[in-house]
């Protein structure tokens, strides 16, 4: 897998799956425009999805499609900075 780039507008993510100039090549909408988006494998399948931060909730997909969300969870405060990454 090769990490490549996106762009929010609002809460449209447009995904580049190629390092090239061009069009999006997926359009999503996903969350409220004013929710952290996050970005990680949060199930270990290999492939990353979106998480969206609302305060201190975060809502998980496991998949990158306009739907509602797969798995909540409630985690730290509403107030502090939010770090994804594998820790183990």
């Amino acid at each position: 897998m090769i990490d490549t780039l996106a762009v929010r507008r609002g809460n449209i993510c447009y995904i580049k799956n190629s390092i090239a100039s061009g069009a999006s090549d997926m359009t999503v909408a996903y969350g409220k425009s004013t929710d952290e988006i996050l970005v990680g494998d949060w199930d270990g399948d290999g492939y990353d999805t979106l998480c969206a931060r609302r305060g201190n909730t975060c809502y998980f997909q496991k998949t990158i499609q306009a739907t509602v969300h797969d798995r909540m969870v409630r985690y730290g405060k509403a107030t502090d900075e939010l770090y994804a990454g594998t820790w183990n």
